[in-house]
């Protein structure tokens, strides 16, 4: 088959592989011959001017992102500008500047929550690794804490909602109906074999679109010798363009100069094509409606017959006869349902976005689940504004007879009314629109490779469903991560203060920096491993999405974090103070320690969720908690009865009384701990 590509093309043509006379920059060539003109290079062809588009649009950090580094700025200021302070009113009161020092750098390292870029390295990562499983491949770490915090969700009909399995269920053609059943034991009717002919004509001979395969095997059905005549190539074709929606091949018929041309697309572009009138027009409506609401794709299917040498232009220069209506069924996902439900009781608005007839949308979209129904058309958006479009997509949840460029203009017009937007695309022209979007989501099956390198996330499996799992675990992986931050902040409060007090009161300094250290090998792992393996709270999808402008740690978060801090703080100091009147320094340095060790592992527990209590998570499925607390405690009897060990920390050994005393101090924390949780929660 050869296609014209030279200077006869029409200049106002819009050049792409699908709209003769032009073909993408990049084209490969696997059949057939040409000669074509380049017109455009670089960044003046189409691709080149997606390639711009993405250029200019710049990624955005995430609120987790920019929430942090504000975060980590302004307790590294603080605790820089403490430090120094304390060190040198030490140094200049005592004269002792080794020891001003020493001090300064322990209360440095117990400010600084150097922790935090360990909490955001590990949870992403971890997170992109149990996302794989539920088929999500994460592309950019950051999309995982947005993930969990989208309000609009836009996604594809065909392959995402659908199972992407077409099948002709329903015909219609000279005003009769056709309902076909999984076995055809029927011999059709003239026209009904004749448009099945002719829509097998219309598709590729080597089918791979699942649509124009059901149309083939269609034919076949009906009449065994379509397959040979389809098994060649067509003499010419007219490709679908934005401006008809509908495609046309020319077959040479056997009888010598004469030829037959088969349409088939979008019933409103094929009655165009056959002239009909209005009131055939309606009539057609009707029919498409009945068949649309069902959420089947119509498709109609016209012929013709030309007798001239040359052929024409345009297929709009065939005498086309209207053949009539095929109705194709496209499986809703079995778990669609289910996901719509989680998508609305967790407060995410989902956006139908397609390029199918609108009445087909809303049948599908019905069947899905959707609530409140409303279509916008893809005429209607050109006509609108950006401000009418704004308001007008408050309403809808279907966006019908969309292109691929009119995608960017809906997530724009989503971002500027303060949504957090998910995007699903798998063509070229989808990469702007999915770069735009808070996360862009990528067809691993059906996608291309630019639209996977300009999203976040890629879908593996193209299920819509495999997105709400998704975010069901940027909701976990967002909790735990607020959760083992709070913690952090609370073990901070302690650790500063039983720097600071000593220094204050004139007391023998408690925590020189291996202390500090040794805490810290607590305090890391638990705060990346323990926390991380936590589950999600029951209603983590029955809550509405974070608001992205809300901290990351809100008020309430910060006072119980400090309320916790203090609470281990004031036990470990009055610890400290007592011992200090009754035995030996180091051996008071013990006690103290000891009661700040168990008391940071009773905290541990119950951080890890603001809606559980720390005894119900002792018996949780998350072991790693429990694992860190033996292993600590461990060490910690082997500083206390090592000699070296004990030597390096400055310990003395402790009689088991004394031993149960400490562990008794700092288990006593948890009630301090409980009320405070449960006070916020009433």
């Amino acid at each position: 088959m050869k296609k014209r590509i030279g200077a006869e093309a029409n200049k106002e043509a819009t050049p792409g592989g699908e709209d003769l006379p032009f073909v993408w920059a990049g084209t490969l060539v696997v059949q057939g011959e040409g000669i074509a003109r380049v017109t455009a290079t670089g960044i003046r062809s189409e691709i080149g001017k997606i390639g711009s588009a993405l250029q200019k649009l710049e990624t955005e950090r995430s609120p987790l992102q920019r929430e942090t580094a504000r975060l980590v700025k302004l307790l590294a200021i603080t605790g820089v500008m403490f430090s120094l302070l304390i060190a040198g009113v030490y140094g200049v009161m005592h004269g002792d500047w080794l020891q001003a020092i020493l001090i300064g750098i322990a209360l440095s390292m117990s400010l600084l929550p150097e922790e935090f870029p360990v909490i955001l390295a590990v949870f992403p990562a971890i997170g992109a690794w149990r996302m794989s499983r539920a088929q999500v491949l994460t592309r950019r770490l950051a999309a995982i804490e947005t993930l969990g915090s989208i309000s609009v969700l836009c996604t594809d009909k065909t392959g995402t909602l659908t199972e992407n399995r077409m099948k002709v269920v329903h015909m219609h053609a000279a005003g009769v109906d056709l309902r076909l059943d999984e076995k055809i034991d029927i011999v059709p009717p003239p026209q009904f074999v004749e448009l099945a002919e002719f829509a097998a004509l219309a598709s590729k001979p080597h089918a791979f679109d699942p649509m124009e395969k059901a149309f083939h095997q269609l034919a076949e059905q009906f009449q065994r010798g379509v397959g040979a005549r389809t098994a060649q190539e067509p003499q010419h074709e007219y490709p679908l363009s934005p401006q008809l929606r509908a495609m046309t091949h020319v077959w040479e018929e056997e009888k010598e100069g004469r030829r037959i041309a088969a349409a088939k697309g979008a019933p409103e572009a094929i009655a165009d094509l056959c002239r009909l009138s209005e009131s055939e027009r309606r009539t057609l409506k009707v029919h498409l409606d009945k068949l649309a609401a069902q959420g089947l794709r119509v498709l109609a299917v016209a012929r013709a017959e030309y007798a001239g040498a040359d052929l024409p232009e345009s297929q709009r220069e065939f005498d086309f006869r209207f053949l009539g209506l095929l109705g194709l069924a496209d499986p809703l996902r079995a778990e669609i349902p289910d996901a719509m439900r989680q998508c609305s009781e967790a407060g995410i608005r989902v956006l139908m976005i397609t390029g199918d007839y609108p009445g087909t949308a809303a049948g599908i979209a019905q069947q899905a689940g959707f609530t409140n129904i409303q279509v916008l058309n893809g005429d209607e958006l050109d006509t609108l504004n950006e401000a009418q479009l704004r308001s007008r997509l408050r309403e809808v949840s279907i966006c019908a007879r969309i292109t691929p460029t009119q995608k960017l203009r809906v997530v724009e017009a989503l971002k500027a009314n303060g949504d957090i937007v998910a995007m699903t695309g798998d063509g070229v022209n989808d990469a702007p629109a999915l770069k735009a979007a808070h996360v862009g989501i990528a067809m691993g099956g059906r996608g291309t490779d630019v639209a996977r390198e300009a999203a976040s996330i890629v879908l593996l499996d193209d299920n819509f469903a495999s997105i709400v799992r998704g975010i069901r675990l940027g909701r976990r992986i967002f909790a735990n991560m607020q959760n083992a931050m709070s913690y952090v902040l609370a073990m901070h409060v302690p650790i500063a203060g039983m720097a600071l007090l000593p220094v204050i009161f004139g007391w023998p300094i408690l925590l020189l920096p291996l202390h500090i250290a040794f805490l810290e090998l607590i305090i890391d792992p638990a705060c990346s491993l323990a926390f991380e393996n936590e589950e999600a709270d029951s209603d983590a999808m029955r809550r509405p999405p974070r608001d992205p402008q809300a901290p990351l740690l809100n008020r309430g978060m910060f006072t119980q974090a400090f309320l916790h801090g203090g609470v281990l703080m004031l036990l470990v100091a009055l610890t400290y103070f007592w011992s200090l009147h009754s035995v030996p320094e180091q051996q008071a340095r013990t006690l103290a320690f000891s009661v700040l060790i168990v008391g940071n592992l009773v905290l541990i527990f119950s951080s890890l969720s603001r809606r559980r209590s720390a005894f119900q998570a002792l018996y949780s499925s998350n072991k790693l908690p429990l694992i860190v607390a033996c292993i600590a405690i461990a060490v910690l009897l082997l500083t206390i009865y090592l000699p070296p060990l004990a030597s390096a920390f400055r310990f003395s050994p402790l009689s088991t009384a004394d031993l149960c005393v400490a562990f008794g101090i700092g288990l006593s924390s948890v009630l301090g701990y409980e009320l405070i949780k449960l006070a916020r929660r009433k």
